[in-house]
């Protein structure tokens, strides 16, 4: 006659710590699946670009900058452009100063502003405003918005090419190419047929615009290594425009 014995005293135990191990490690593996991020899917060319376009369209007002950033001898009113600083409301209204280098007159500062339909230039801080015909600026600013969004799906090559810190944030950086006459509405009277590389740098995570830069000749008469840089900041903050309140011919 066979006789059972029960398991030893060191089975039982053994049993149970394999089946304690075992269901911590079960829930191990859970908490860690469960608390693994999703990953953020990888953003295309088409959808940085196409987002930036949207606040482009979206923008009401902005400051700008202009620089030529080579120093090459960038022309503005057949002088030598240092820098432009000014302002825009959309849809139609914009101030701005322009530096120059005058070939006789040396270091020059002249005033733009543009109200609807009426134009004005300073050539000094403390000169009169005239009136200025608006298709005698060289610069749309005005329309910035929806000007820059027409800009954009017209690149061609356009690729991702980094991330950068502009603005204080991160921005997406993507390279492509145009030609010199896609950039006229822009910048106005351009010389057509110049190869032209656009660089812009679009915001992480609001998409607006922060950086363009116009890397090529528009005008004959630039320089082959002339790249001009526009910096767009304080995207939809206050801004008050007027006309000058004694301008002369108005």
């Amino acid at each position: 006659m066979m006789i059972a014995f029960a398991p030893s005293i060191r089975t039982v135990v053994g049993r149970g710590i394999s089946i304690t191990v075992l269901a911590f490690g079960f829930l191990f593996l859970a908490a860690a699946c469960e608390s693994e991020p999703t990953p953020t899917p990888e953003l295309s060319v088409d959808d940085v670009l196409s987002g930036a376009s949207e606040q482009l369209v979206a923008l009401s007002t902005a400051k700008f900058q202009v620089i030529d950033e080579m120093e090459s001898g960038a022309k503005f009113f057949e002088m030598t452009l240092k820098s432009v600083e000014g302002e825009v409301k959309t849809p139609d209204s914009f101030r701005m100063v322009v530096e120059l280098v005058n070939p006789g007159l040396g270091f020059v500062e002249v005033g733009m502003l543009a109200v609807g339909e009426q134009a004005y230039m300073q050539f000094s801080a403390d000169a009169p405003w005239l009136p200025l015909p608006l298709d005698q600026i060289p610069f749309n600013f005005g329309g910035i918005g929806v000007t820059l969004s027409e800009i954009l799906p017209i690149i061609e090559n356009a690729a991702i090419t980094g991330r950068e810190s502009v603005g204080g944030g991160q921005a997406i950086r993507v390279d492509g190419d145009v030609v010199s006459e896609d950039m006229s509405d822009l910048i106005t009277d351009v010389d057509p047929g110049h190869a032209v590389t656009l660089s812009v740098w679009v915001d992480e995570v609001s998409y607006d615009l922060r950086q363009l830069r116009i890397d090529g000749r528009l005008y004959d008469e630039d320089a082959p290594e002339t790249t001009r840089l526009v910096t767009i900041s304080e995207i939809n903050a206050p801004v008050d425009i007027q006309l000058p309140e004694t301008a002369s011919g108005s």
